[in-house]
């Protein structure tokens, strides 16, 4: 019996290695079709990922139960959009809780519920610069625990999110840094648009599982690309449990990142 799988990247290449890795094949043995080769956009605008098939068999099914999540598609343009769904709190190995990544729960703020006049003035100040970016959208602004998360449904998701999410992390950044600008730190504000916090967390841990492999296949080092502190703390989170493996960031700024290392 086959079934059909679909598998994203930034380019078909690498969605045909990511589906030949979570599948134990070679990437010569991948029977694929491509449904969409993707798009860089411009300056990150309109960018989309890469979409393959795959038919998956009964030996390779049986390998997918300790792969990694495959990261679904953004929705289509013009399609109806669903209602903003609040992301899944219960953490499991494969699936962290999204506060374990945004929040540690360290400091007494991040302990205590975010006052509601505070998540008024979120949405307010969110509601404004979509407004002035041309968005149409629906917010909904809440204290998820370790961090005040700020969820929109844009009438133009891909546009909204970016390239490897450039546009919504710089509007995030944008966000907090004008709520916290006359008061004082309270919690970090997670915008996030259609579960894409979620399907990034995914994504990486895919990349941390599939790199993790190959420092202990090539007995070696590797290392990651370039990531910001919450996609680092991903990495560490998801392999910290691997014996095989230990972690550690490594470089400064924008070009700190994750190295892996195969145990001795």
């Amino acid at each position: 019996m086959t079934d059909e799988r679909e598998f994203y990247a930034a380019t078909v290449d690498e969605a045909v290695e990511k589906a030949a890795d979570e599948l134990d094949l070679s990437v010569d043995e991948v029977p694929y079709r491509v449904l969409d080769e993707g798009n860089t956009g411009f300056l990150g605008i309109g960018a989309r990922d890469a979409r393959i098939v795959v038919e998956v068999g009964e030996t390779q099914e049986a390998a997918e139960e300790d792969a990694p999540l495959a990261v679904p598609s953004e929705p289509a343009e013009g399609a109806d959009q669903p209602e903003i769904e609040r992301p899944e709190s219960i953490a499991t190995p494969e699936r962290p809780a999204l506060s374990e990544v945004y929040g540690n729960g360290s400091s007494e703020s991040e302990q205590n519920e975010a006052p509601q006049e505070l998540l008024d003035e979120i949405k307010e100040l969110v509601d404004s610069i979509l407004v002035a970016m041309g968005f149409e959208a629906r917010i909904e602004v809440y204290d998820a625990g370790g961090f005040i998360a700020a969820d929109v449904a844009p009438d133009n998701t891909a546009l909204f999110i970016g390239q490897k999410g450039e546009t919504i992390d710089a509007l995030q950044y944008l966000v907090n840094v004008a709520a916290f600008k006359e008061r004082p730190f309270f919690k970090r504000v997670v915008l996030d648009a259609e579960g894409y916090r979620q399907r990034r967390v995914e994504a990486i841990q895919g990349m941390a599982h599939r790199t993790a492999r190959r420092a202990i296949r090539e007995r070696r080092t590797v290392e990651l690309p370039p990531m910001n502190s919450s996609e680092r703390r991903v990495v560490h989170l998801f392999l910290s449990d691997n014996p095989k493996v230990t972690t550690e960031s490594e470089g400064s700024g924008d070009n700190r990142r994750v190295k892996i290392s195969p145990t001795t």
